[in-house]
């Protein structure tokens, strides 16, 4: 899966910007505040409906503009074919997007015709951050090898929802709790269930990737369901009545899970130094792309802001080697062309200089 071109209009100081893309590796470099970033995020408002620079997408429309629009020409392998698809968004607030002319219901379409895998300088949080990140990079895994996913974890969240209102009223009534209780327990543990054979088949991608990189050590990833193993969910729930009741809220369950990564027996982001989790993070990442591609016979799109800060020059070759390996499409940015030259000898590829919200083939 690739795109064969794209068009952004009103994106930030991108006004009208159209770029024929290569199918493998896109070099966008330009100075800070030229507009290669926002190219990235365009890409990302379109596979996911919302931007990873701000929450508030009004703010990502132009100042001067009453609306943005994203679209883009998927090219897909075998006979699904290429697709049209894009994304509107006014100043207002109001949200549309379209398949080949038809209308789309949710942000989940958009995932589904669009993964991408996005690694800028905040994706250190994977490690370092709470476990809410490494639930989130899971359950993208998931939902696109899993069919259903996306409808199971919706009734878990509605149960869940449902039973945190009842543990917060003062009077409760004690068969809607047992109702909703006995209702999140077989979605917990199917959600469970899913999330360990997904983590279980990763690792191996990830020990690959990872061995590829120096320095790194020995590489554990532990999956905890979110409560004790050694019991049974309904056991937990019983025994956590008292502090459930107290806290107002669930305290064990398959909205509580984590990844425990070790390396060499300590927690990474105890053990590593900032490089070496960034580079982690992108052994991940790769790995997950690797995991989709096997998976489903498609490639996933990976977007890298800011390359050339975030690693030096011997494991940034290490990372665009898998990206090539992988025959997958990757839009790199960085400030200097020089940054990339040398990186992309001997592979296909283009490059684009952007300047003042402007980009041409550099």
């Amino acid at each position: 899966m690739h795109l064969s071109r794209l068009d952004i209009l009103q994106v930030r100081n991108l006004q009208n910007v159209q770029i024929v893309c290569h199918p493998g590796a896109n070099i966008i470099f330009g100075s800070n505040g030229s507009g290669k970033t926002s190219i990235l995020e365009a890409i990302y408002l379109l596979g996911r409906g919302r931007s990873f620079k701000h929450r508030d997408l009004r703010v990502v429309v132009n100042n001067d503009a009453d609306e943005l629009v994203v679209s883009a020409r998927i090219e897909r392998v075998g006979p699904i074919g290429s697709h049209q698809l894009g994304i509107k968004r006014t100043a207002q607030g109001r949200f549309e997007a379209r398949l080949d002319g038809k209308s789309l219901q949710s942000a989940v379409q958009l995932v589904e015709e669009l993964p991408l895998q996005l690694i800028d300088a905040h994706s250190f949080t994977l490690l370092e951050g709470g476990p809410l990140q490494r639930r989130q990079f899971l359950d993208w895994g998931v939902f696109h090898v899993e069919h259903g996913y996306t409808a199971l974890w919706r009734r878990f969240q509605k149960a869940l929802k449902q039973r945190n209102q009842l543990l917060r009223h003062g009077r409760m009534d004690e068969d809607s709790l047992r109702t909703w209780t006995a209702e999140l327990i077989p979605l917990s543990e199917q959600i469970t269930g899913f999330r360990k054979q997904y983590l279980a088949d990763l690792t191996k991608q990830v020990l690959a990737v990872a061995g590829r990189f120096d320095g790194l050590g020995v590489l554990e990833l532990e999956y905890y369901q979110g409560w004790d193993d050694q019991l049974s969910l309904e056991q937990v729930l019983v025994g956590d009545r008292t502090r459930d009741i107290a806290t107002g809220k669930t305290n064990h369950g398959a909205h509580k899970a984590d990844i425990r990564i070790k390396v060499d027996g300590v927690a990474a982001a105890e053990r590593l130094s900032r490089g070496q989790v960034k580079l982690l993070v992108y052994a991940l990442k790769l790995a997950q792309g690797m995991h989709y591609q096997e998976k489903t016979g498609q490639s996933c799109l990976f977007l890298l802001d800011d390359l050339p800060a975030e690693l030096d020059y011997e494991h940034r070759g290490q990372v665009v080697a898998c990206l090539d390996g992988l025959g997958c499409q990757y839009f790199m940015t960085g400030v200097d062309k020089k940054d990339f030259e040398e990186l992309v000898v001997g592979i296909a590829h283009k490059m684009f200089h952007v300047e003042h919200g402007m980009a041409s083939v550099g």
